[in-house]
C-alpha cells in the first residue's frame, strides 16, 4: 500500500511515541508522499481556563504549539516526507476528522492510550476517529 498524504496526530507530551506513529506512516507511505503533523488544542474546550487566560496568553500558547510540532516534524520525517505541521482548537476527534477531509488524505496514524474506565464509558479519540474518518485509519498501540 502507499499512500500519498497521510494525516498524524501527536500529543506533544508523548514523543517517543509520536515516533513509533511516523515509523509507521513511512511503511505506509508513496515515494512522493508527504505527512501531515497535527496537534489539537483542546484549552479553550475545557471552559476553566478561559477566564484567567486572555486571548495573547492562547496566541502565545498557539504559537509553542505550533513550533513544537514543526520541530517533532523536522525532527522526524525524512525531508521528501514533510507535509504541514498544523494546530487547530477544539475537541480532538472532530478535529481530526475535519482535518482529514480538509487535507484530503488517504490516512490517519495516530496512537491510541491504553483504555481507562472513561475510554470504555465514552470511547476513545482513535475509536471514535475510526467510525467517523472518511478514510483509513491506523492506530498504532
Amino acid at each position: 500500500m502507499s499512500l500519498q498524504r497521510i494525516l498524524m496526530p501527536v500529543d506533544l507530551a508523548y514523543p517517543e511515541v509520536v515516533k513509533r506513529e511516523v515509523n509507521l506512516a513511512l511503511k505506509l507511505i508513496a515515494e512522493d508522499g508527504v505527512i501531515d503533523m497535527l496537534y489539537v488544542d483542546e484549552a479553550r474546550v475545557h471552559r476553566s481556563m478561559v477566564p484567567t487566560a486572555s486571548g495573547t496568553a492562547f496566541s502565545a500558547q498557539h504559537q509553542s504549539a505550533f513550533d513544537s510540532v514543526q520541530t517533532m516534524l523536522e525532527q522526524l520525517v525524512p525531508k521528501p516526507h514533510r507535509g504541514k505541521s498544523i494546530v487547530r482548537c477544539g475537541v480532538v476527534f472532530d478535529e481530526v476528522v475535519l482535518q482529514a477531509k480538509k487535507s484530503n488524505v488517504d490516512a490517519i496514524v495516530m496512537a491510541s492510550a491504553k483504555p481507562k474506565l472513561r475510554s470504555y464509558l465514552l470511547g476513545s479519540n482513535a475509536a471514535k476517529i475510526v467510525r467517523h474518518s472518511h478514510c483509513s485509519v491506523f492506530v498504532v498501540k
